[in-house]
């Protein structure tokens, strides 16, 4: 075994105990890898799995990329894979309507805290704990099944995350060029106030560029409180300051968010936010790659500032605003789950299973063929050929979407100790006190279907500035007491209490 893969499998066990200790279940030992045999199945009798993800940016080479892929699969599993990307700024509707359409659909990324819950109550996604249990060793070894049962929702689980930050502080990205040109340094900015100062100097200096916009959803609120309370994952019932007694608040009936929607739609007038903000589809960091935006809000990770810098072509500096915390949303944040109608149940399992262990075949996912998207330049390391960046590559993937990024690349820009640091970063974060709780929907799956109604009609335009909301969240919050957010925040309570009692 060479350094590259002892190196890889420090980190692999490393994970597996973060884990387990995170579970609060260290058992002392890990299992090995399992070996897999190659296969020589019938050619006209190999199946083809879908694995549908979310995507930036066109892939040109994508069918190349995709029979390297087979190359190992055929090999391996006796399967295929076809690789459907969907912009991601069209993500949960597409992939909805494949459900619905019922077209070809094995595996695919779940993104999104409100429109996952409802796949499940929908019954739309299989349950994964037997076939883990049967076709996914790699899986069990790399994540932990103390993690793994914490990640149950109800009796089952629907959803392996993916291994990369499973925590998150919160800030925004700024173009390092513009902020050194007005002096504007990250250390100096700790408040919000200290923000809002900020983007006025942009907006009376910079009138092309737009001071500051979302990362990747029509909500500028998001980035704003990201870091202040747990989520619970969909936002309906929060955990202020990770804590709270285990007791849960209705956010929308909170005097804070009032106050921040206020100061954010101050800024709206202003002129800080785009004026589409709450239609856009363009991200943050492709309209700071298009030079019309000065920053953007960013959850915050070891690493993010070479990413970023990377992705929008511009070098870019962190601005931290809130110290690293970890909840059961920061580590379901990104998984890959599998349709229910899947005619390929077993396959597709061993192919997830796969993306935990195989470097070879994760690296072709992430980061396309060598020497065509990238090159190497040590067993580790990779950057771009000449001539091609991120703007123009023929294939791009969000390697943080599936599998196990501690056997991946690392870019020549980041630091060598990237997986190490990552690692270290998890292992240091606050963890939520709600951290392993899981919320189960099907007792309120009618109330979840009004409210997302409601969410839809209401949220984008309150949460960008656009609308007033001295005018219509008196609105928007009677519509939620009739949708049944009280019915849903009492659910949750019910059930939180329960996980409670048994955890401890």
């Amino acid at each position: 075994m060479n350094v590259v893969m002892n190196r890889a499998l420090k980190l692999v066990l490393l994970t597996g105990v973060a884990a387990l200790a995170l579970a609060g279940c260290l058992n002392g030992h890990s299992l090995p890898i399992a070996k897999k045999e190659a296969v020589s199945p019938d050619a006209a009798a190999i199946p083809e799995l879908s694995l549908v993800f979310s995507q930036m940016q066109r892939s040109a080479d994508l069918l190349d990329v995709q029979e390297q892929m087979n190359r190992i699969l055929v090999d391996k599993i006796g399967a295929k894979v076809k690789l459907v990307p969907i912009p991601s700024d069209d993500y949960s509707q597409q992939l909805n309507l494949m459900m619905l359409k019922k077209e070809p659909l094995d595996l695919f990324v779940s993104i999104n805290a409100r429109e996952f819950k409802n796949m499940i109550v929908n019954e739309h996604i299989r349950p994964l704990r037997d076939l883990v249990e049967r076709y996914g060793p790699d899986i069990k070894q790399t994540i932990g099944d103390s993690m793994l049962d914490s990640l149950t929702i109800g009796s089952d689980l629907y959803a392996i995350p993916s291994i990369r930050d499973w925590a998150s502080s919160h800030g925004f990205m700024i173009r390092k060029d513009v902020a050194e040109k007005y002096g504007i340094s990250p250390a100096s900015i700790r408040t919000i106030d200290d923000v809002e100062q900020m983007l006025a100097i942009i907006k009376a200096q910079e009138s092309d560029l737009t001071p500051i916009a979302s990362f990747n959803t029509q909500s500028i609120y998001t980035g704003l409180s990201s870091g202040a309370y747990d989520a619970m994952e969909d936002r309906l019932g929060i955990l202020p300051d990770f804590d709270h007694n285990l007791k849960l608040v209705n956010l929308y009936e909170t005097e804070q968010y009032a106050k921040d929607l206020r100061r954010i739609r101050r800024w709206y007038l202003k002129g800080y936010i785009g004026e589409d903000a709450a239609v856009s589809e363009d991200t943050g960091r492709e309209l700071v790659r298009a030079g019309v935006a000065f920053a953007y809000f960013s959850s915050l990770k070891p690493g993010v500032e070479e990413q970023e810098s990377r992705l929008t072509g511009r070098p870019m500096l962190a601005v931290q605003l809130t110290d690293a915390t970890m909840t059961t949303s920061t580590i379901k944040l990104f998984g890959m789950s599998m349709a229910a109608r899947t005619p390929h149940p077993k396959k597709a399992m061993e192919l997830l299973n796969l993306l935990y262990a195989d470097r070879d075949l994760l690296n072709l996912l992430n980061y396309g063929i060598e020497g065509k998207h990238y090159v190497k330049t040590s067993d580790q390391t990779i950057t771009y050929p000449p001539g091609i960046d991120a703007s123009n590559v023929g294939y791009s993937f969000n390697n943080y979407e599936a599998g196990n990024q501690f056997i991946s690349y690392t870019w020549d820009s980041d630091s060598p100790e990237l997986w190490e640091r990552t690692v270290q970063f998890n292992q240091s974060a606050r963890r939520s006190r709600a951290l392993g709780f899981s919320f189960n929907p099907e007792p309120v799956k009618n109330e979840l279907s009004a409210i997302e109604a409601v969410l839809r009609k209401y949220v984008s335009g309150l949460e960008t500035g656009t609308l007033d909301p001295d005018a219509t969240l008196p609105e928007f919050r009677d519509a939620l007491r009739i949708a049944g957010i009280d019915r849903v925040i009492a659910e949750k309570q019910k059930q939180l209490d329960t996980w409670a009692g048994r955890t401890g």
